[in-house]
């Protein structure tokens, strides 16, 4: 049988993991018990592994293996270390694995004020987050020169989902930026984004392959809040202006509003043939709402 081991298999993973059953083996790499249960229960292999440790055990990876990539990096510095242990694991293994899949992030573009982005778009990230996932990047663009195996690296915008809503903000009446000056952010809903994974790994075009993840149709953080907020009959957040947004919002948040992109993902379309089945906000959101129900 294929195997499909997934390195991080959280919620992304798990919706992964589950579409390839039973044509997979598929095996989650994981940090807690808690969470190797809860695999097991879908049926997975599950190994309990630290990426901060360089000695932590991981699974054979056969050369037949896909392996799935969605650990975060490392939490500070601008290098991903989580990555650079896992790769001089696979440097002294026996076998290479077909084909590894990397979720990273559209943070390893600069602001663009509003500009279109594609994958042509230099990177140029503005924070550690992005600085750590180009990192990430370039380790994995590095080891595939020296090495039969093919990197599939997927800079994803926004993630959302039943279980990702903002219903907590929204209920505290955490307040947003007036929508008049808030930003241009992107999203994918999170079965959108499993698809397109699984895609990538079925459905390689290069040895190097890049690709933007969105649903196309930028928006705005506070449009996003709004539009949560309405879906689910919640009374909608209060507006404050920029000079207020800074006195009161968290730095995490701060840093996402002072970029403005939009993110052009038709090469998702073009090469990998994929149809979003939730192409705008507001089907994401009817389908949340139907889940969770």
């Amino acid at each position: 049988m294929l195997n499909a081991i997934i390195i991080g298999c959280g919620d992304i993973g798990a919706r992964v993991g589950q579409r390839l059953q039973p044509q997979y083996q598929v095996t989650g790499i994981v940090r807690s018990v808690k969470r190797a249960a809860k695999l097991e229960s879908f049926g997975f292999s599950a190994v309990i592994s630290d990426l901060d440790q360089p000695a932590s055990p991981l699974p054979a990876m056969p050369s037949n293996s896909l392996i799935f990539y969605f650990a975060p990096p490392t939490e500070s510095g601008d290098q991903d270390l989580r990555m650079k242990n896992f790769l001089s694991t696979l440097e002294s293994s026996s076998s290479a694995p077909a084909r590894i899949i990397y979720i990273s992030t559209t943070a390893v573009y600069a602001d663009s004020k509003g500009e279109w982005i594609n994958e042509q778009t230099p990177t140029q990230p503005g924070n550690s987050r992005g600085k750590r996932r180009l990192d990430a990047e370039q380790q994995l663009i590095e080891f595939q020169r020296h090495h039969p195996v093919s990197i599939s690296i997927l800079r994803v915008s926004g993630i959302y989902s039943a279980n990702r809503l903002p219903f907590r903000q929204i209920k505290t009446r955490q307040p947003i930026l007036q929508l008049e000056v808030a930003p241009f952010s992107n999203r994918i809903h999170a079965d959108d984004l499993a698809n397109i994974c699984i895609a990538t790994a079925l459905k390689p075009t290069k040895s190097v392959a890049i690709f933007n993840v969105s649903d196309g149709n930028p928006g705005s953080i506070s449009q996003y809040f709004k539009e949560v907020a309405l879906t689910f009959n919640l009374q909608p957040p209060p507006e404050i202006s920029w000079e207020r947004a800074q006195q009161t919002l968290s730095p995490g948040m701060l840093s996402y509003l002072r970029e403005s992109k939009r993110i052009d993902s038709r090469l998702i379309k073009r090469e990998l043939g994929i149809t979003l089945r939730y192409p705008t906000l507001a089907l994401g959101l009817k389908q949340c709402a139907t889940e969770l129900k």
